[in-house]
């Protein structure tokens, strides 16, 4: 048995090394070895049908039969989940839209709320520069009148004119007494 692997073993090695096909064509133990099938039992030895159809038992090249129908699986797996994923963002998406558009209003009339206070700010504004002009120009009207008026010398000579005139006024008309 363990000679047996061992001409296969050598046998698949010749074929990798690219021997000829027909090298060892007269080698019976070649031919056991090449051809026998896992069905026939130990001993026995059956002439082979065709060597051009027939295999080496362990060729590492020949791939599983169900390998492709399963890769075809999962591609048709891996673009179902694509489907799937893009149907997903599609719906946020489309939410995430409408909650953009909500937004958007929103922000329009806080806008514009904005605008009315800013418009009302401004009416304040000037109503208070235009009390601050009127106080201004009184203030610079009163400075005007104080500059008219006579100066603090002058204001004293006034007094004393004035006490002479009450003195005056009160030597011309004798107080009554009480009786």
């Amino acid at each position: 048995m363990n000679q047996e692997i061992k001409m296969q073993a050598a046998a698949f090695k010749n074929k990798k090394r690219g021997s000829p096909a027909n090298e060892g064509a007269d080698d019976p133990a070649y031919e056991n070895i090449t051809f026998k099938t896992q069905h026939q039992p130990k001993g026995s030895h059956s002439p082979p049908k065709n060597k051009a159809q027939s295999k080496p038992a362990s060729d590492p090249a020949q791939v599983p039969h169900w390998l492709p129908r399963a890769t075809m699986s999962l591609y048709v797996l891996l673009a179902l989940s694509c489907v799937v994923l893009l149907a997903f963002v599609l719906v946020k998406n489309s939410k995430m839209s409408q909650e953009l558009l909500v937004l958007r209003t929103e922000l329009q009339k806080v806008s514009l709320s904005v605008g009315e206070c800013q418009d009302e700010e401004k009416k304040r504004w000037n109503d208070v520069k235009q009390g601050i002009d009127t106080v201004k120009s009184k203030v610079h009207e009163g400075n005007q009148k104080l500059k008219t008026l006579a100066t603090a010398s002058d204001m004293n000579q006034i007094r004393t004119t004035l006490q002479k005139i009450l003195q005056t006024l009160k030597m011309l008309n004798p107080q009554p007494t009480p009786q």
